[in-house]
């Protein structure tokens, strides 16, 4: 996989000269690295080939066009984010290609990581407020993403079964939860039919998507924008910050009247996906992703994820 140099990049977002070489930030689902040249001091991200895509029926081109596009939509709108810089020879939008890979750049924001004691409630909940008045689609359903979680009885007690026949340390507390599984899937399935607020949305407003700077917090990272119901993911995003970011995104305008106790439903979605993608590695079905850890913590975090299920 081809590794860009400073030069390189500094040449293909005219950037000016660079003052060093690349710093790399993180290694993962994308590559980042920070550049300072005599114009500033710049972020630059690689995509891998196989990142995106999984809310598109295309490939990570199609997914970065949506993306582009929405977070195109949050600039004007005036949402803090990161500002994107254009390439001299777009392949899309703010996207280049160098060799085999897709690159992006944004300037650099001096910040620092979200802490547990900032009270970021008020500007998140009006901040996901801002982003779901961008673009409401004229739909009733949850997109099919959504259905990415919903597996038949039938998976699930053939993967138990076979869990059992292993003598799998999780496999007692996998048929104790099942009724509970199946209950939840017949939720969101119904859901996924009657939903009747989709809009596009960031898609993964998470802590490590936040950065706070001197002028206040700043949500990066919009790539995974996707459709989905806007109260569900305002109650994921209670879930994670508090029922405060709750009541900001109610008194900014947003509306999850509709949603009653299904209001989680965005949490347990995930909770169920989680659960029988460990499921499938530990029955040595799919290969472990890149965030799972080794087989004993996988154990331990899928029962613990059974345990969770509301």
């Amino acid at each position: 996989m081809y590794l860009p140099t400073a030069d390189v990049i500094a040449a293909a977002f005219d950037l000016g000269a660079p003052a060093g070489e690349l710093v790399l930030v993180r290694r993962g689902d994308t590559d980042t690295w920070r550049l300072e040249t005599g114009s500033g001091s710049y972020f630059v991200k690689g995509y891998w080939p196989s990142t995106g895509g999984q809310f598109t029926s295309g490939g990570l081109l199609d997914q970065l066009a949506v993306a582009m596009s929405f977070e195109q939509r949050a600039l004007s709108a005036g949402i803090a984010l990161a500002e994107p810089v254009p390439p001299v020879d777009p392949v899309l939008g703010w996207v280049t290609r160098i060799e085999d890979r897709l690159f992006r750049v944004h300037r650099w924001i001096e910040s620092r990581a979200i802490r547990p004691e900032d009270d970021i409630a008020e500007w998140l909940g009006r901040t996901l407020a801002m982003v779901h008045q961008l673009q409401p689609l004229d739909q009733v359903g949850l997109p099919e993403w959504w259905r990415a979680a919903i597996r038949p009885r039938s998976d699930w007690e053939e993967w138990f079964t076979e869990a059992r026949q292993r003598s799998e340390p999780w496999s007692v507390r996998a048929w104790e939860r099942l009724p509970r599984i199946l209950e939840l899937t017949a939720r969101i399935e119904e859901v996924c039919e009657t939903a009747p607020d989709v809009v596009m949305t960031h898609g993964d407003v998470k802590s490590h998507n936040l950065l706070m700077t001197a002028s206040g917090p700043v949500l990066i990272d919009w790539d995974s924008v996707r459709s989905d119901s806007a109260a569900l993911e305002a109650g994921r995003m209670a879930h994670m910050f508090g029922t405060k970011t709750l009541d900001a995104y109610v008194a900014a305008g947003g509306d999850i009247t509709w949603a009653g106790n299904d209001l989680n439903l965005s949490v347990v979605r995930n909770q169920l996906q989680g659960i029988f993608e460990r499921i499938l590695v530990l029955l040595d079905r799919i290969p472990p992703p890149r965030w799972m850890a080794d087989r004993d913590e996988i154990s331990q975090q899928l029962i613990e994820s059974l345990d969770r299920l509301g």
